[in-house]
């Protein structure tokens, strides 16, 4: 489902980072799921990281539990879409020799925990939760506490162990080329993407002929489109769900403010304002786009686009310092009426198989896995790309540099309040997410040539199909 990996080849492979790790454990190269060790105590799959530092710091944590605890872990650390894939087919089947103890990937808490707890097929981690849930934000908390429709309950279905927020990235280089600076980035909704369509016309009239002044996902690839278009959705107060899980697109003024959400956000493309490559993005196309300086900004879900520059070695490339700069990251702007429109924060997080070999063990290594100490461990393998669920692990000095222009940003953010997620208030969003119904819808607008209308109702009926589908089967 999501195609970051190849953003780290492309972006940081070039730089000598790669994805393979430094350490020559065999349980930092195993990433065949069949091969697992029967004599170890846990099985765990874990994501790919980003950079090298994840893979090593997750393994040097689960060999400290080992010394600890006395038992063993085989661990494996597999791509995203391996991961998504291969759950979905072991998860059924009564041979629970393949199916891990702990997961933890990316890609979890959009497709496949709030599915997995609907079904009852997750161990309930209210008994991890509870002793430290004073420690959680209450965003990260509300982000883990699904629907089991088996049982007809909630109850913290996974783990949350870290967060992302939406970020908007551009050049700032770029922008004072023609004059400009942050300070005269609106705030106001319709002013502040009329600025963008502003610096494309006027870079391009300097010569800049191939310049795009935004870089909005419109492909169904990853979830940026979903993201970016969620965003113009939030912005026109667009009601799909409630938190009873009540289906409310189809309530008259919903679906006229998701036209005109549709509307809107498709006419970046079709005026010649973003790319039309992006229609064929990867979940990397607009982070290579911007560091390419094809586009003047995007919204990206992490760090990483900074990030890339902060990592590159100045003994081989000395402009990084300078590129980190020139790049500037901000907030959300206002919605359309003005209001402050609210972040879509991601947490992500960590389940438990209900069929696996051993969940009470499972639970104590989680336990072990988010005490404090060992949450800012792993959290600085990450080098500032996501943002921990526990406040108090701000007051590391690891984000405390007040020369850094983006964590600035970034910490201010992370303060924001977020809107809950869809696929927290009904499961039945995670299969619309799997389906790609939202980026489809707009690739009916921007390639099939259909009425914004006929593809918002399209997008509707099928939406409300699922829903019902789910709601039969409960």
């Amino acid at each position: 489902m999501l195609n970051r990996r190849r953003f780290n080849q492309i972006s940081l492979g070039a730089l000598g980072l790669g994805i393979s790790s430094c350490n020559s454990s065999q349980d930092l190269t195993n990433t065949n799921i069949r091969q697992t060790s029967g004599n170890a105590d846990l099985s765990i799959w874990w994501e790919q990281g980003f950079l090298p530092a994840e893979n090593e710091q997750i393994n040097q944590l689960m060999r400290k539990w080992e010394q600890v605890s006395g038992k063993t872990i085989d661990l494996k650390l597999l791509p995203v879409a391996l991961i998504d894939q291969q759950l979905d087919n072991f998860i059924d089947q009564s041979e629970t020799t393949q199916i891990p103890d702990i997961v933890y990937s990316v890609g979890l808490d959009a497709s496949l925990a709030p599915k997995l707890a609907w079904q009852n097929r997750l161990v309930d981690l209210t008994d991890v939760i509870n002793p430290i849930r004073d420690k959680y934000t209450d965003i990260a908390l509300s982000h883990v506490f699904y629907r089991n429709q088996v049982l007809k309950e909630r109850a913290y279905y996974a783990l949350p162990l870290w967060q992302s927020d939406d970020y908007i990235h551009y050049w700032e280089s770029m922008i004072e080329e023609i004059g400009f600076t942050q300070k005269d980035i609106p705030r106001e909704w319709n002013d502040f993407w009329q600025f963008w369509q502003i610096i494309q016309d006027r870079l391009r009239a300097k010569g800049r002929s191939q310049i795009y002044g935004v870089g909005l996902c419109m492909s169904a690839l990853g979830f940026d489109t979903y993201t970016s278009l969620k965003m113009f959705m939030d912005a026109y107060d667009v009601e799909v769900v409630n938190e009873a899980g009540q289906f409310l697109l189809t309530i008259p003024e919903n679906r006229q403010r998701f036209i005109t959400a549709l509307q809107e956000f498709t006419s970046f493309y079709l005026r010649g304002y973003t790319p039309p490559q992006s229609a064929k993005w990867s979940g990397s196309g607009n982070n290579n786009s911007l560091l390419n300086s094809e586009i003047v900004m995007t919204q990206n879900l992490t760090m990483s686009i900074p990030l890339t520059q902060k990592l590159t070695n100045p003994k081989y490339d000395r402009d990084a310092i300078t590129r980190y700069r020139q790049i500037a990251t901000i907030d959300r702007p206002l919605k359309a009426n003005g209001n402050e429109l609210l972040t879509r924060k991601g947490t992500k997080q960590a389940i438990v198989p209900k069929n696996s070999r051993n969940p009470e063990l499972a639970k104590q290594f989680l336990s072990y896995l988010v005490r404090p100490d060992n949450l800012m461990f792993l959290l600085k393998g990450f080098k500032g790309r996501v943002f921990p669920v526990m406040p108090e692990l701000l007051n590391d000095p690891f984000w405390n540099d007040p020369n850094d222009p983006h964590l600035s940003a970034a910490l201010k953010i992370f303060a924001r309040p977020s809107y809950i997620p869809y696929e927290v208030m009904h499961s039945s969003f995670s299969e619309v997410q799997n389906q790609q119904l939202w980026a489809r819808a707009v690739l009916k607008v921007i390639q099939g040539k259909e009425s914004v209308e006929n593809s918002a109702d399209w997008a509707i009926a099928k939406i409300q199909g699922i829903w019902k589908e789910w709601e039969k089967n409960a």
